[in-house]
C-alpha cells in the first residue's frame, strides 16, 4: 500500500506539472504570437506613411526640376493628363519640340510641308525625330515610343523621309507651374500638388524615385473635393 501510495502521489505530481508546462506554452504561444502580430502591423505602417516633403525639397522642384526656362522638358510633361505613362498626349508633349532639331529644317522641308499647309513658311516649324521623342519618353517615363498609345502623334505632320514630325504654328503651349505642397510615399513615390500660370485649376503629380533623377508616373486636375 506504501508502494501504491506513492505511485499515486507521483503520478498526481507529474499531472501537475504537465498542466504547469501546457500553461506555460500556451502563454509563451501567445506572447510570441502578440509580437509577430504587433511587428507586422508596425511594418505595415511604417509601408504607408506619407513624408511631407521640406520647404528646400519645393523650392528644389519649383527653381531647378521645373521651370529655369521655356525649354524645360519637365514642364512640359505636365502639359496633358494621363493615368499612365502610355496615354500621355505626344502632341501636347512636343509641341515646342525638345531643343533637338527644331531648328534644322531644310528647304527642302520646308517645300514638302508647304504642300500641305501653304502658311508654312511663314510661320514657326517645330521639329522633332522619332529617335528624340524616343529618346524623351524613356529618360522621362522609362516607357518608349511605340509602348505608348501614341496619343495626339496624328496632329503633327510627319515625313516618311526624314522619320520627323512636324508642328506648324505661331504660338506657344509652355506653362510655368508652381508646386505648393508634396509627400513622399512609401518606397520612392513622390506626390506633388501644383498649380499653372495660365490655368485655373490644382494638379498632382506623381514622380518615382530613380538613382539618377525621376521618372514621371501619372499626372491628373484634382476635382474639387478631393
Amino acid at each position: 500500500m506504501i508502494w501504491i501510495s506513492s505511485w499515486r502521489e507521483c503520478w498526481s505530481v507529474l499531472k501537475k506539472e504537465d498542466r504547469t508546462l501546457m500553461k506555460k506554452r500556451k502563454l509563451l504561444f501567445i506572447v510570441l504570437m502578440g509580437y509577430i502580430l504587433i511587428f507586422s502591423g508596425c511594418r505595415a505602417s511604417s509601408e504607408n506613411l506619407s513624408e511631407p516633403l521640406s520647404d528646400k525639397e519645393i523650392r528644389m522642384f519649383n527653381e531647378t526640376f521645373f521651370n529655369g526656362s521655356t525649354d524645360n522638358m519637365n514642364n512640359q510633361m505636365l502639359a496633358s493628363e494621363y493615368d499612365q505613362p502610355a496615354n500621355i498626349d505626344l502632341f501636347q508633349l512636343f509641341y515646342n519640340g525638345n531643343g533637338g532639331a527644331a531648328g534644322q529644317v531644310s528647304e527642302e522641308e520646308v517645300a514638302l510641308l508647304t504642300d500641305s499647309y501653304s502658311e508654312a513658311p511663314v510661320l514657326d516649324i517645330v521639329k522633332v525625330t522619332a529617335e528624340e521623342m524616343n529618346a524623351v519618353l524613356v529618360e522621362k517615363t522609362g516607357v518608349q515610343l511605340e509602348e505608348t498609345q501614341q496619343k495626339g502623334l496624328g496632329n503633327f505632320y510627319y515625313l516618311e523621309q526624314y522619320d520627323s514630325f512636324y508642328n506648324i504654328a505661331g504660338d506657344t503651349n509652355f506653362n510655368w507651374c508652381t508646386v505648393t505642397s508634396g509627400v513622399r510615399q512609401s518606397g520612392r513615390e513622390l506626390i506633388l500638388e501644383y498649380t499653372k500660370e495660365n490655368e485655373d485649376g490644382q494638379w498632382r503629380v506623381v514622380l518615382e524615385e530613380t538613382d539618377d533623377g525621376y521618372l514621371f508616373v501619372s499626372n491628373t486636375k484634382i476635382e474639387q473635393g478631393h
